[in-house]
């Protein structure tokens, strides 16, 4: 038993803890990282406690990297190249701090990166002129949408990505696939090895995560803070 205890418990920290853009591994050809990053400060006041998600993936070698996601309201789900600097960059729209929620490499981040345009494509209809910031579906939902069409997309959101779990009604796997969730738009739950106990209201978001210990409540950062890149 204690042969795989260990590697159970490095699992578990490297599946639910968050890095930076800038330290993504450049020696590897292939990888998948999920991002969120807070609202711009243009957007309306009462949108900027929440977060925007999206995934970027590196397919090859590092002047090849693609990013999949939901702009804004008028761009629809698109999926398109961006720059290695792009994809290694600590922050977005200028002053946002970048989060990387999930780090995918070797034959698992070839097989989402290779299938990233396909699966936009598929869910892309939703998006177009149906895109409504709350309670969804947004951009975060698009994100959550991807994961039911690429089974090896696996990681935790943040708990301000609203709209992560607008449905009219869903049982199934959470998006870590490490437990299961029940939910409806306006109340859902959540119980999982990465996710923790999770209590979803009018999309709002309230969790106590296991590993690492931390305590999530709509509107503010998890607690304990995290650093923003580059500062304290």
């Amino acid at each position: 038993m204690r042969r795989w205890l260990a590697p159970l418990f490095l699992w578990l920290c490297a599946a639910c803890s968050v890095a930076r853009p800038s330290t993504l591994p450049s020696s590897e050809p292939w990888i998948v990282a999920v991002k969120s990053a807070g609202i711009p400060k243009s957007m309306p006041w009462y949108s900027h406690f929440a977060e925007h998600t999206w995934v970027d993936a590196k397919l090859g070698d590092e002047q090849r990297w693609l990013r999949a996601e939901v702009r804004s309201r008028s761009s629809g789900a698109v999926c398109g190249p961006i720059s290695a600097a792009q994809a290694r960059d600590d922050w977005r729209w200028g002053d946002e701090a970048v989060r990387v929620h999930a780090v995918i490499v070797g034959e698992r981040a070839q097989r989402i990166a290779q299938s990233l345009e396909a699966a936009t494509a598929r869910v892309a209809p939703r998006y177009d002129g149906g895109y409504v910031a709350w309670p969804g579906p947004n951009s975060n939902t698009f994100v959550r949408e991807l994961t039911f069409e690429l089974p090896d997309l696996a990681f935790v959101f943040d708990h301000n990505a609203l709209g992560k779990d607008f449905t009219w009604a869903r049982v199934g796997p959470t998006a870590s696939r490490t437990g299961l969730e029940l939910n409806t738009w306006p109340v859902g739950v959540a119980l999982a090895l990465c996710e923790g106990v999770e209590l979803h209201l009018l999309q709002l978001t309230f969790a106590l995560r296991v590993w690492p210990p931390r305590l999530a409540m709509p509107f503010l950062p998890a607690i304990p803070w995290e650093r923003a890149p580059g500062g304290g």
